[in-house]
């Protein structure tokens, strides 16, 4: 069966420290494109999902091993043998290993002490959609068995990564954030003067994970159902999806 591909053809022989993939595929790093995951690939050559400011591109690493193209396969009949192996490869799934780097992050926890369920929040203190669904929560937590835990990143305005940084180097970050929740929109709680490099580590790494899972905006809920599953949710919920999150 013949085979034709389409689009970008680069040749690199430079070689770059990650050492999970061949060199011209490692090399495609130092184009700001990051690789995702395997895709099925026709005989002969090798097949990657690569990312580029947040599109997923379909990569094939060619026989010989040196070249590379960044395009759909297509057979001798026009069929294109790229988009459902790619939509297959680019999907979300949510593991418990994923739920173990959630609870690594960097966050504020607000709610039950011992909770029962245990609900993820992506927000930036700068963003508008957080704060409504920040009000909405609070009812929900009142005297349940969920916490919430704010994972704060900065990716909405200038002052976000200062604004955060006050939260979270404050004596009581949870107080901090409610103080800057009541009074959104002229908040009382002033972006800081400087961040540490301590402090900028923790933001970024919230910010990384936020986009390792595909994570476009602000806010994003990660819970678990009643099965256990881990789900996302991206956005603000609406009221009858928020209560079955918080299990009311």
């Amino acid at each position: 069966m013949k085979h034709w591909l389409l689009l970008f053809a680069f040749s690199f022989t430079a070689c770059v420290q990650a050492q999970d993939y061949p060199a011209p595929i490692r090399a495609l790093a130092g184009k700001g494109i990051a690789i995702k995951a395997t895709l099925p690939a026709p005989a002969g050559f090798k097949g990657f999902v690569g990312s580029y400011q947040g599109e997923k591109l379909p990569i094939y690493l060619l026989p010989d091993g040196k070249h590379v193209l960044v395009g759909s396969v297509f057979d001798e009949n026009g069929n294109n043998l790229t988009e459902a192996p790619l939509q297959e490869a680019s999907k979300l799934r949510l593991t418990e290993a994923t739920w173990d780097k959630l609870a690594k992050s960097t966050w504020v926890a607000e709610g039950s002490a011992t909770p029962k369920r245990i609900v993820y929040v992506f927000t930036d203190t700068e963003c508008p959609y957080c704060h409504k669904l920040w009000l909405a929560t609070q009812p929900l937590l009142a005297g349940g068995d969920v916490q919430v835990r704010n994972i704060l990143v900065a990716v909405i305005a200038p002052q976000s990564l200062n604004r955060a940084a006050a939260v979270l180097d404050s004596s009581d970050p949870l107080a901090t954030l409610r103080q800057h929740e009541n009074s959104f929109g002229h908040s009382s709680v002033k972006p800081a003067k400087t961040v540490t490099a301590a402090t900028a580590a923790h933001i970024a790494a919230n910010i990384a994970l936020m986009e390792e899972l595909d994570i476009h905006g602000t806010p994003s809920v990660i819970y678990k159902d009643s099965t256990g599953r881990v789900r996302m949710l991206p956005g603000m919920p609406s009221d009858d999806r928020l209560k079955a999150i918080f299990g009311r």
